[in-house]
């Protein structure tokens, strides 16, 4: 084998030696780069919809509607009506920093989404520039790491099985991981370098950038753990007495993170049986590590989740032929443990950069490996941080190459940056909308019982219930076992008038309500709809009596309370509805709805004061919602109080500007007040707002199909 000392050795690594020229300059202009490169790969998504998780989180999930909120997520976990224990509340404060800014807007959080990748990407380069020259010195010195940390962090930034941690908004929670972990590293070493007051101050912006990154996901415990790996294995030239140290700094933050993780209530988890046998997940982690490896070198079967185990799918078939279609993953995960073994025993060129990468990939990958419960098999957005060791690996094995072949590779990785950008921009197409989303997925082989139940929802949205049935019985002929699929229909059938029907879905007895709310999450739905049969019926007593057994299971579920409230307030008058509420409202005082309702019940029992001081508390709690203003002005009106009412509506206006019925009230107000040439100026501004609504709607309309 050639060496990389040879006297050919300098022109092997031209192309790598101005890559790093290139890189080694402005620094701005490389931020620009990354940038550049995740807008313009990832651009399809832009005007993409909510989706999956989506509709919750940047939708009903009411802890980011208002900066009153900061102190309040940590105080709760992500998912309010779940069995998931995830602890995240830095993503919940990025999702409040962005309804400030975009109210609400999709492409807002999209483009949030990309910024904290490419970002990411950028911060990852200077990660890898100042921590593997030591590992390079045998071959090539400072050129050579940069031009390697360069064409890794790219490579990453356009990989395209990122793009459920990109295009999808709930999937952020990697990139602001991986954005504060990095920024962590990065103080951490400049801290290094200095000495005294501001060596200090640099390890506590350090600290704190760690904490943040292990408050978006809990995965920032492995940069915690690669971060030790290079302190103790790498990272030359260090004292004892200063490793001591900042192992003693993450031992801190950890404990900080602790405490903060104890903050939320102790939530029962979800029972879904036995852990499978020892011999059952190492064969499952062996078929994770072969999926994700043909993902990395060939990306072309892209999906949110997969399964590695035979689905009810392939129930009719033999048990060892259905076996069989997953075992070749098996094979690619032996070898991939074999090969990466031997590399990192290979003495020659690049064994410290092969061993590193190699440690980076295992500490990430083991939490995700199937060793250890999980609610998937495989999820690539999972991946998002192991990729790297994968990458860094890679990086050292291309140094077994021979000199001359190595300016060979240089090109061909430009070339691959390129390829995998193409195909990232093509899957971020699929993240347009809901349906197309799911639909692709199923089409390409991902048809887990989610997936199937999800397409269902969208088609729930758009009122067309004969096709969500269509989806939601194929989805049971699949998978029969599947519990919300099974709710779904009876909810489906009660929404197209077959409610006799629907009653055989939704009626469970009360031992099975139990056992399927302990293994389903928001199996309530059952109940709600069941009892708004029983009230169509006629038989409001028997809807109460099901929800008051369904809110023994699931007591802090808005939508049964409302619904409670609502029969008792048609059944018996607002007064005898109002404590129900004003029970809820103070147990939560975050849900602007309960709020809502609350001051609606005691205007409409007379205690007018009551219910603006509700609705005054209610605009607190969202920074865009005009209704609680909207509420007092009517309020203040059937007071006879137009003062108080103008200065409630105009307030309305202010957070619901292109609305123009909030003109035409404050113009009916303007007009009370014997303001006549505004309420005659509000007048033509709700008339030019409507004829400009009805002029894009005819555009929409008479637009040609795409």
């Amino acid at each position: 084998m050639d060496t990389p000392d040879t006297a050919n050795g300098p022109k092997s690594r031209a192309s790598l030696s101005s890559i790093a020229r290139a890189v080694s300059g402005n620094q701005l202009a490389i931020l620009g780069l990354f940038l550049a490169a995740a807008l313009l790969i990832y651009s399809p998504a832009l005007n993409g919809g909510l989706i999956w998780d989506d509709d919750y989180l940047v939708g009903q999930n009411p802890f980011f509607k208002s900066p009153v909120f900061i102190f309040e997520v940590f105080r709760h976990y992500l998912f309010f009506d779940s069995f998931s224990t995830y602890y995240r509340p830095v993503q919940n404060l990025t999702y409040m920093v962005d309804y400030w800014l975009w109210a609400g807007s999709p492409f807002g959080y999209h483009l949030t989404n990309i910024l904290l990748h490419s970002v990411s990407g950028f911060l990852l380069f200077k990660v890898l520039r100042r921590i593997l020259p030591p590992m390079l010195e045998d071959t090539g010195g400072p050129g050579l790491s940069d031009g390697i940390s360069f064409l890794v962090s790219m490579i990453w930034t356009v990989h395209p099985i990122h793009n459920a941690a990109v295009a999808y908004i709930s999937g952020r929670a990697d990139s602001i991981a991986s954005l504060f972990a990095l920024s962590a590293w990065l103080v951490a070493l400049r801290a290094q370098d200095l000495r005294g007051g501001k060596r200090a101050a640099l390890f506590v912006v350090a600290a704190l950038s760690l904490l943040a990154a292990l408050c978006a996901k809990e995965i920032a415990l492995m940069w915690m753990v690669i971060f030790l790996l290079h302190l103790i294995a790498f990272r030359t030239g260090e004292t004892w007495r200063i490793r001591l140290a900042l192992i003693g700094g993450l031992l801190v933050v950890f404990a900080l993170y602790f405490c903060l993780h104890s903050l939320p209530e102790h939530r029962a988890p979800m029972e879904d049986g036995p852990a499978a046998p020892i011999a059952a997940r190492f064969l499952l982690m062996l078929r994770a590590l072969g999926d994700y490896s043909g993902l990395i070198f060939y990306p072309s079967r892209l999906l949110m989740d997969r399964t590695l185990t035979s689905p009810a799918m392939y129930a009719n078939e033999a048990s060892w032929y259905a076996s069989l279609r997953y075992e070749y993953l098996s094979v690619i995960g032996c070898a991939v443990l074999a090969v990466g073994a031997l590399l990192c025993r290979n003495l020659a060129s690049g064994r410290k950069l092969r061993i590193f990468g190699a440690l980076w990939f295992i500490a990430a990958f083991l939490p995700i490996s199937n060793l250890f419960p999980l609610n998937a098999q495989v999820a690539e957005h999972w991946i998002y941080l192991a990729s790297i060791g994968y990458f860094v690996f890679l990086a050292g094995c291309a140094l077994l190459l021979a000199p001359r072949w190595r300016r060979i590779l240089v090109c061909a990785s430009i070339a691959a940056v390129c390829a995998l950008g193409i195909r990232t921009a093509r899957r971020a197409a699929d993240w347009s909308d809901a349906t197309t989303f799911y639909t692709r997925t199923i089409e390409d082989g991902g048809g887990t019982p989610r997936i199937f139940g999800n397409l269902a929802g969208t088609y729930a949205m758009r009122g067309d219930y004969a096709r969500q049935e269509v989806i939601l019985r194929r989805t049971l002929a699949l998978f029969p076992t599947f519990v919300t699929a099974r709710i779904n229909l009876g909810i489906c059938l009660v929404n197209q008038g077959r409610s006799e029907e629907a009653e055989s879905f939704l009626n469970f007895a009360k031992p099975d309500a139990d056992e399927v709310s302990r293994r389903f999450p928001r199996t309530w739905s059952a109940a709600l709809n069941l009892a708004g049969v029983r009230a169509k019926a006629g038989n409001t007593g028997e809807a109460l009596a099901i929800l008051s057994d369904a809110r023994e299971r699931s007591p802090d579920t808005w939508e049964l309370a409302k619904y409670e409230a609502d029969l008792l307030e048609h059944e018996h008058g607002a007064s005898i509805a109002i404590p129900g509420i004003e029970k809820y409202a103070a147990a939560h005082w975050w849900h602007e709805d309960a709020w809502l309702m609350l001051g609606q019940l005691r205007a409409a029992a007379g205690d007018a004061q009551a219910a603006v001081d509700a609705m005054q508390y209610a605009s607190r709690l969202d920074i865009h919602d005009a209704k609680p203003f909207a509420n007092i002005a009517r309020i203040e009106i059937s007071r006879n109080r137009p003062d108080a009412a103008c200065t409630a509506q105009r307030a309305a206006i202010a957070r619901d500007p292109n609305q123009p019925s909030r003109y035409l009230v404050f113009a009916a107000i303007l007009d009370q007040l014997g303001r006549r040439e505004e309420a005659a100026a509000a007048l033509q501004h709700a008339a030019e707002l409507r004829a400009s609504v009805l002029r894009r709607d005819s555009q929409i309309i008479s637009a040609p199909p795409v």
